[in-house]
C-alpha cells in the first residue's frame, strides 16, 4: 500500500484530498504543520508528499529543502506542491529547491491522484532501468543522484541534473524543447523557451565538457553528441 502525507493548514482542503486518496487505497497521514510534518516523516517514511507552501511551523519551501537535503532521514518521496500563489518565480523555484510536481489552488482532487499515480508509475519503471549512465567523461548515478566528471562530484540542482539526465539517455537524438519541458518541468504550468536555454547554460558552465557537447538545434531544441 502506498503511502501519502498531506501537508495542508486548510482542514477542509487536507480532509477534501485526503478522502479522495483512501478511496484509491492509498495510506494518508496528515498534519496542518510543518515541523509535525518533519517528524511524522521521520518516523514513518512516505511515497509522496502532497506539501502547501504557507504553513505554519515552517513554510513548504523549506520543508522541502530540509527532506532533500537528508534522505537518509526522510526518505526519497515525490513532492507535490500545492497553492494559491501562480507566480513564475514561485514555481521555478519550488522546483529548483526539489519538487516533482506542481499544481495551483483551486484543484480538482481527482487530478492530484492521477499526477501522483504518474509520478509513482515513472520511479516504478525508472528503478527497472539501468542504474549508471554515462557520456564521455560523466557518469550519472540514478540511485544516488550523484554526478561524477572524471571521478570528481559535481553538485547540480534537480532540474539541472534532470535535463542532463535527459540529454544523455537521448545522446545522438534531437530533444525538443517541448519534450525538455514535459519530462523535465512535467508541463504543467506556462514556463517558456528560456527557461530551457537558461538550464541549458547552467549545464555549459558547471560542466564546461558539455560546452562542444550540447548543439543547438535552431528552433528545434538541443543534441548531446560526443566531439570528434
Amino acid at each position: 500500500m502506498k503511502k501519502v502525507l498531506i501537508v495542508e493548514d486548510d482542514l477542509e482542503i487536507q480532509e477534501l484530498i485526503k478522502y479522495f486518496f483512501e478511496k484509491e487505497n492509498y495510506k494518508v497521514d496528515k498534519t496542518d504543520d510543518g515541523l509535525k510534518a518533519l517528524k511524522i516523516l521521520k518516523k514513518e517514511k512516505s511515497d509522496v508528499i502532497i506539501l502547501d507552501l504557507m504553513l505554519p511551523g515552517i513554510d513548504g519551501k523549506n520543508f522541502a529543502k530540509i527532506v532533500r537535503s537528508l534522505p537518509e532521514e526522510y526518505g526519497n518521496p515525490k513532492i507535490i506542491m500545492v497553492t494559491a500563489k501562480t507566480e513564475i518565480e514561485d514555481v521555478l523555484e519550488g522546483l529548483e529547491i526539489g519538487a516533482d510536481d506542481y499544481l495551483k489552488k483551486p484543484f480538482d482532487p481527482r487530478e492530484l491522484v492521477l499526477r501522483v499515480k504518474k509520478l509513482l508509475k515513472e520511479d516504478k519503471q525508472e528503478k527497472k532501468e539501468e542504474r549508471i549512465y554515462k557520456f564521455s567523461d560523466i557518469e550519472l548515478d540514478i540511485d544516488t543522484r550523484m554526478v561524477l566528471v572524471k571521478g570528481e562530484e559535481i553538485e547540480l540542482s534537480k532540474k539541472e541534473y534532470d535535463l542532463l539526465l535527459l540529454l544523455v539517455r537521448n545522446k545522438g537524438l534531437v530533444v525538443t524543447r517541448e519534450k525538455i519541458l514535459d519530462e523535465v518541468w512535467n508541463s504543467n504550468y506556462y514556463t517558456g523557451d528560456r527557461t530551457v536555454d537558461v538550464y541549458i547554460s547552467k549545464l555549459r558552465e558547471k560542466i564546461p565538457l558539455l560546452s562542444d557537447s550540447i548543439h543547438t538545434v535552431k528552433g528545434v531544441g538541443y543534441k548531446l553528441k560526443e566531439k570528434k
